[in-house]
């Protein structure tokens, strides 16, 4: 009875290797990382700084989901990144936080980013599909009187 035993181990672990857990079994979750970057200034050119930018997965949906979140820079750039699962459109929403800090009450917009025709860089194995990058300036109006009270 050992005996038998011991043959069907053994066979079965050398038939493993060739029929089963094979190279083609991956585990995980499609992912890319996607990157947008800028400049925000006002109408007449100049640039913005403490704007918060946040890259979200939803423009429609009441409380989005927020991929990732930045502020623009005392020279209005931008950049902000984060890796997810793929998608073909994310939307950045924009918002003055600082009040008059900055030079003036902005206007809240929500942008949309079609990621669908930019080729993906990078290394592209498996899951991973690489990073979409975008560059994307943002214009910001000034809120109106009515808007401010």
């Amino acid at each position: 009875m050992k005996k038998i035993i011991t043959k069907s181990l053994s066979i079965l672990g050398f038939t493993i290797p060739i029929f089963g857990c094979g190279g083609l079994d991956m585990y995980g979750t499609p992912s890319a990382t996607y990157e947008v970057k800028g400049k925000v200034c006002d109408t007449d050119g100049n640039p913005i700084k403490g704007i918060k930018i946040a890259l979200q997965d939803n423009a429609t949906d009441p409380n989005p989901y927020q991929i990732a979140e930045s502020q623009s820079l005392e020279n209005g750039d931008y950049k902000i990144s984060n890796t997810t699962f793929p998608r073909s459109k994310l939307y950045l929403s924009v918002e003055d936080v600082d009040g008059t800090a900055n030079g003036g009450e902005f206007e809240e917009q929500t942008i949309e980013l079609d990621f669908s025709k930019v080729e993906a860089t990078g290394d592209k194995e498996a899951w991973y599909n690489g990073t979409k990058s975008l560059e994307k300036h943002i214009v910001m109006q000034e809120k109106s009187d009515e808007a401010q009270e």
